[in-house]
């Protein structure tokens, strides 16, 4: 995956730091550049400065340099003891009334690829992820990585991929592709039946078999990639149902990663893939919408609701 220029938030917690160590790993994997940013919530701004000033005082001269100074120094700290010099990038100090705003908003600017952030930071709460990165997760248009600890490549053998068979539910492939050859792991792909649609009322609807939906999954798949051959990705089938190869040709070259598809029928997509994932896999790569319409809004749900509730690392994508 394109990992060229990564932004990693701190809030110089111990939980926050497993980010910054992740990120320094893949300094190693793709020579990335890193930024740290910090973003100082306003109220906690106004209450850290004016404890340790008289008054009056003057905003620019006293209240301003204080704080941030002491978030600068922490910063380069961190800096100093995880990146190598030559990847740091900018050590980013901001004040807002939103934290996650703030770092959604700078996550979004053309230069960076990739947003690594702890589940977890500070303040503690009973949720897998807190609200500033599930927030993060639902406004930054770039791709999120948020986990409970740093992980190396030996760690990762089975990346779960959620699909409801759209194009925009595909697209996260890519990436999953990128991890699973980087990692030697392989790929499942998951397709959620749930026997009842929410509408005016709660109404049950039949399916076909799970041979007869893997097939459609498998032309869904095929058809996104014909639409995008600058990706250079096939599907290469081994004549076993449910096993299959996705292949990647390159100017250097072919590469391939064994895939499985696993079809399964339950009342709530986000617990069967929760339910998986914290059981079997190693990762979830998903992406935060689907099919237009109602369908659209209902998988950035399901997103939303693994995010509180995986405790894998969680690669997050929005489809361009």
């Amino acid at each position: 995956m394109k990992a060229s220029h990564i932004l990693v938030p701190t809030d110089f917690s111990e939980a926050s730091l497993e980010a910054v160590k992740m990120a320094a790993k893949f300094v190693e994997m793709y020579d990335s550049t890193v930024d740290l940013i910090h973003v100082i919530p306003l109220m906690s701004y106004y209450d850290e400065s004016m404890q340790h000033l008289g008054v009056p005082f003057d905003m620019e001269k006293d209240l301003y340099p204080k704080v941030l100074k002491t978030a600068n120094d922490k910063l380069h700290e961190i800096a100093e003891e995880y990146i190598p010099k030559e990847h740091r990038g900018q050590l980013i100090n901001l004040v807002g009334r939103k934290p996650s705003q703030v770092i959604a908003n700078k996550a979004n600017e053309r230069q960076y690829d990739l947003v690594i952030m702890s589940n977890k930071g500070g303040h503690d709460s009973d949720e897998v992820r807190s609200h500033i990165t599930e927030k993060v997760i639902r406004y930054s248009e770039k791709p999120v990585l948020s986990i409970g600890a740093s992980f190396a490549e030996n760690n990762i053998h089975e990346i779960l991929v959620p699909m409801d068979g759209s194009g925009d539910s595909v697209a996260p492939l890519v990436q999953a592709f990128d991890f699973a050859h980087a990692f030697d792991a392989g790929i499942t792909l998951m397709h959620i039946i749930e026997p009842y649609s929410l509408g005016m009322e709660v109404m049950p609807f039949t399916v076909e078999d799970d041979a007869a939906v893997y097939q459609s999954l498998i032309s869904n798949i095929n058809k996104y990639f014909e639409k995008h051959p600058e990706l250079g990705f096939t599907i290469q089938r081994t004549g076993v149902d449910f096993e299959d190869l996705l292949v990647r040709e390159t100017e250097s070259g072919s590469s391939s990663v064994k895939f499985v598809s696993i079809v399964k029928k339950g009342f709530s997509a986000h617990t069967e893939i929760c339910d998986y994932a914290n059981s079997s896999a190693d990762m979830v790569v998903m992406s935060t919408h689907g099919r237009t319409g109602i369908a659209r809004i209902l998988l950035g749900s399901t997103t939303a609701i693994v995010a509180q509730h995986l405790n894998k690392p969680l690669l997050t994508l929005r489809p361009k």
